[in-house]
């Protein structure tokens, strides 16, 4: 056997060798206990920060910045009506990657309602190639994890609030913020509903999908089975039916590019009543789509009306514009 050929099947067999050990270890990472650690990292509330941005005469909007005893802090938007001695609804809300604090911005015609949007602790590239997703992904994936923490300190404030009314907490994800709602909805039961709006389970899949949109399905097979690995503590699927009985409502597009229909289905079927999906004829969410914004706003206002949750919608439709 010459050198040259005996050099190439030892380095094959050391890739090899390196890649089982790889998967070996992501296995392993993926399939330990978060309980504890979710715990660990949310601490105890510390430092308070409100800063005002903004206001007119219904509401006034914020930065609100949180610190934990466990060194996590936690920045975000956050919009309150104008008037002294009443308590109101509140909506935690995490929005797309590229919306995350500025969600409330979105809340286009919600009245009456104090709404909170943490920001997500990781700044997405405005493009991505293969070793980027690589060299990213321990920040992606720290800031993730941090997401379901993240929640439960923004929950703690808004309990020692004297304006919020904590028996109507609504717990909200649309897009790339939907995912997380089943695992902080089942492990942090304050919540008097959970939303998802535009989301489905298995990561993996979702992630391949989206990435062989733009890089084919080799690459979008590698990162798709990465990310579901790499996430497969959070995975909505293993979640959803830990949320009963608080009330779970979905709000999907029946031409959403980027949740397949298949991934929703399988996400709601897995779900335990009281459950309820409504589908909206559209492609996927997106903050300059205004008028889809106001339709997802309309549809949800209505369903948590019947449920004493929101207030009811005005009937002039003032509150919609």
């Amino acid at each position: 056997m010459s050198s040259l050929r005996r050099w190439i099947i030892t380095g094959a067999g050391t890739a090899l060798g390196v890649g089982i050990l790889a998967f070996l270890i992501l296995f392993l990472l993926s399939r330990r206990d978060h309980t504890g650690d979710f715990r660990d990292r949310q601490g105890t509330l510390g430092r308070v920060s409100l800063e005002e941005y903004a206001a007119d005469s219904l509401t006034t909007k914020s930065w609100l910045r949180l610190s934990s005893t466990s060194g996590l802090s936690v920045t975000c938007g956050m919009l309150v009506p104008r008037g002294p001695g009443r308590q109101y609804p509140a909506i935690i809300v995490l929005g797309g990657k590229a919306t995350g604090k500025y969600a409330v911005e979105y809340a286009l015609g919600v009245k009456n309602v104090v709404i909170v949007a943490p920001d997500y602790p990781y700044e997405p590239r405005g493009e991505y190639s293969v070793g980027d997703v690589v060299a990213d992904l321990p920040a992606i994936r720290r800031a993730i994890f941090d997401m379901v923490p993240s929640v439960s300190l923004v929950t703690d404030y808004l309990w020692k609030r004297p304006d919020i009314d904590t028996t109507r907490l609504i717990l909200m994800g649309y897009s790339f913020g939907a995912p997380f709602i089943p695992v902080i909805a089942s492990r942090d039961r304050r919540a008097a509903v959970a939303v998802m709006v535009y989301g489905g389970g298995d990561v993996g899949s979702l992630v391949s999908h989206n990435v062989t949109r733009y890089e084919g399905p080799i690459i979008g097979a590698f990162v798709g089975g990465v990310s579901g690995l790499l996430l497969y503590p959070l995975e909505p699927l293993r979640h959803i039916e830990n949320i009963s009985p608080m009330p779970l409502l979905m709000v999907n597009g029946t031409e959403d590019e980027q949740i397949p229909r298949q991934n929703t289905i399988m996400l709601f079927d897995r779900a335990r009543e009281p459950k309820k999906i409504i589908w909206i004829e559209s492609r996927h969410v997106h903050p300059r789509n205004v008028d889809l914004t106001r339709r997802i706003i309309s549809t949800i206002e209505a369903e948590l009306a019947k449920e004493g949750i929101l207030p009811p919608p005005d009937p002039s439709g003032l509150s919609r514009h």
